[in-house]
Formats: structure tokens, sequence, C-alpha cells
């Protein structure tokens, strides 16, 4: 029998078709994170496993919603959660006392340390892609949230839940979806003998991750772009990325492979190209479109102006450049940047305020990497046995991500909220 409709996370147990048949449940509808997980291999001895893989990782993720920031955290978490939390992870029942047993500290490190950090990242980035496509159906249906009541905005805001900065909620919604690729490393994860390791992330433009690996020791970034990709469909969307990632053979690939859009940087990593862009008549285009963001005693102008891509330009794809100019005041002390860019956007297909917003919106994976670093203190973490790092950068991706599509604004706040009560938890 599947488990009650109160609880969001939905074994599906004993149905021949849960591994492809979606349980929806709440307003945004919830498949089965158990039946998700069970897609990971688990790298332990078949003999002596007192704790299967999808209630262990399931019951760390379900620590980390709650803010635990270490392994030690997550066992003193599990180990004071209610009955109720580990029966629906699937924990195993003692045979003297009748009562469910989660996984101790130790279990949790072992298995962490050896597990497969590319088969976690694939099947939690599939797990969220399809929560994603559930919250999209479900407000579609809803249409209009109605206003809220006093009572139920001090409860959105307790949960981090409250709106948006002005500025931010004026800000241009350009025409095609948008994700964003860029890097992290886990700097508190080195050793003596090991290098910390570095991250590839791919996010969406609603601040979900959707796929993760791991750059190997001796390579870089460029050669794990397409890699990433590769699992996501990508058509129509357009892919921003650091200059780093201005490469030729990533244009084509994603023009003719993934039938996707790029907005690339030029910097003097592309010396022929950068010298052909600085070079175009600037002075004479005309600012389309601007925006201004106010905050917290800062100001920020930005100006874009477009040009059609010069003819004989040396890289595939390109329909229009631009250049950017950002203009920032901070307590009287004013900075100016210039950046140039490639698109292969027509004008048809992107205006120049569409054009600002993909550039304005890349940023969020910069966010992304600031909640792991300040909210989550992952460069602070002494963690570095094994794959644990990385397992422990995936649940933080995770619970951002779970928190974005609940419409979540401040992150610090609603781990705080989700610590009070399990129930919580369970509804993510």
């Amino acid at each position: 029998m599947p488990a009650p409709a109160s609880l969001l996370i939905n074994a599906v147990q004993d149905q021949p078709d849960s591994s492809t048949r979606p349980v929806l449940l709440g307003r945004n509808g919830q498949e089965s994170l158990v039946t998700a997980l069970s897609e990971v291999p688990d790298p332990r001895d078949a003999r002596g496993i007192r704790h299967q893989v999808p209630t262990v990782v399931g019951l760390s993720l379900a620590a980390v919603l709650a803010g635990s920031r270490s392994v030690y955290a997550i066992g003193q978490w599990i180990a004071g959660c209610s009955q109720k939390t580990l029966k629906v992870f699937g924990a195993r029942v003692d045979p003297v006392t009748g009562r469910y047993v989660g996984p101790d500290e130790k279990t949790v490190r072992g298995l962490c340390a050896r597990l497969d950090g590319d088969a976690l990242d694939a099947a939690m980035g599939r797990w969220l892609q399809r929560r994603v496509l559930a919250a999209a159906r479900a407000r579609a249906r809803t249409g209009v949230r109605p206003s809220r009541g006093r009572k139920a905005r001090r409860r959105a805001k307790a949960a981090g839940q409250r709106l948006r900065r002005a500025s931010t909620r004026r800000r241009h919604q350009p025409r095609l979806p948008q994700v964003a690729v860029d890097g992290k490393t886990s700097r508190g994860a080195k050793t003596a003998e090991c290098a910390a390791p570095h991250l590839l992330a791919a996010l969406s433009c609603t601040g979900v991750v959707l796929a993760q690996c791991q750059i190997a020791r001796k390579s870089n970034e460029i050669g794990a772009f397409i890699g990433l990709l590769t699992p996501l469909d990508l058509v129509d969307h357009v892919v921003s990325a650091d200059a780093m990632q201005t490469q030729r053979k990533h244009a084509r690939w994603l023009r003719e492979e993934k039938k996707a859009h790029f907005v690339f940087p030029v910097l003097d990593n592309q010396p022929g190209l950068f010298d052909r862009l600085d070079a175009l008549a600037w002075a004479d285009v005309p600012v389309t479109a601007w925006s201004v963001d106010e905050d917290r005693g800062r100001h920020e102008l930005r100006t874009i102006q477009v040009l059609p891509a010069p003819p004989g330009l040396k890289f595939p794809h390109v329909a229009q450049v631009f250049l950017i100019e950002r203009t920032v005041t901070t307590k009287g002390k004013t900075t100016y940047q210039a950046m140039l860019y490639v698109t292969s956007l027509t004008a048809a297909q992107a205006d120049p305020a569409d054009l600002l917003a993909y550039v304005r919106q890349h940023w969020s994976i910069e966010v992304l990497h600031w909640i792991r670093d300040v909210t989550f203190s992952e460069d602070a973490s002494r963690i570095r046995t094994g794959n644990t790092p990385r397992v422990m950068a995936t649940l933080r991706n995770v619970v951002v991500s779970l928190l974005r599509i609940h419409d979540t604004v401040n992150i610090a706040a609603a781990l705080r909220y989700n610590a009070r009560k399990n129930r919580r938890i369970l509804k993510l």
C-alpha cells in the first residue's frame, strides 16, 4: 500500500509501475525520492548491509534540509529524528524492539566516502528535472494564487518565502529559458596529497541544479563542458558560461547537436576574436537597453550596445555581438567595467533587453556558490575522505534546488524553519 497522502515522500512500494509512474501529491506534485535514489549503485559488499543506499542518502538529504553542515551533524539529526521519518525513508525494523532504526554516523560516513558521485548527480538531476516539470504543471492548473492573509504571510516569511526586493521583481524576463554553466572548488577538501575537488555545474534560470560533474585531476572545465550538458534537453535554450568556455567547438556542438543557443563573453583567451570585436566602432552605436539596480546603498547601471555579427568573424554561428558597460557606485566610490559578448541569437529571437537579461541571469549560479560557501560553510568544511566532499556538495545543490522550486528566497531562514519540525522536511 502507498504511504498516506499527507506524506509528500512516497515510496509507492509493491506497485509494479512505481519506477515510472510519478506520484502527484500536493501543489507541486512529488515523485518518490527513495525510488530515484535506488538507481544509485551500492559500492559496499552485499554481506552485512543493514541500511540501503536510498535510506542513508535520503536521510542525509533530509538532515541537510534541516541545516546540517557535516557528516557528524547528519548522524546527530538521524539519531534524533522521529519514527515516522525513519519509516518514510525505508529504515530497517529492529526485531527485538520493533522500532525503526536509522543508520549511525559511521555508516553515513563510510557510504559517502565510497559512493559514485557521477551516478548520484545523474539520479538527482533527473529527479529534480521531473520535480520542476511537475511544479510547472501544477502552477498552470492553479493559475494565479490568491493573496495571503496576515498569518500566512508571517509563516511564509519564516519559511524564507518572503517577497523579493523591488529591484529584482522589476527585472526583464527574456523569452527563452536559460542554463548557466560554471565551476566551483571545494577548497576545504584540499590535502597534502590531493587537490581540492573542482565541480562543474549547470543551473537553470529558476535556480535548480540540472547536472554536475567533477573535473579530472589533470584536466579543466573546457574538457567537461560537453559531457556535462549531453544528458540535458537544450532545444531552444540559451546556454551561458564564463570566458573559459568561449570555444569554437562548444558553439558548433550547441547549435548543431543540441539545437541550443549560446551567450559567451570574449576575453584575452581568444585574442584574435577579442581584437576584432574591440576594433568595432562602438562609440557610434547607440545604447538600446539599460537596467538599474539600487540596493543597500549600492547603485548599479548596466547598458548594452548591439551590432550584427561583422563579416568574416572566425567564430561559428554568431548572429550578434554586443558590449555591456557596468557602472557601480558604492559609498561614493565608482567602478567601471566593459565586457564584449557573442551570441547565436538573432535580433528576431532576442532584443537588446533580452541579451542584457541573459547576462544578468548568468550570475544566479554565483549566488548558488555563495550559498554553499556562506550558508553551508563549504569552503570551511574539513571533510576530506574519499568522495564525501563531492557527495556533500550534491546534497547541498539538491537542497537549494528543492527550496527554489518552492519559491524560497532566503535559504538560511528556510533551513532554520525546517529544523523545527520533521513534517516540513517530508513535505519537501
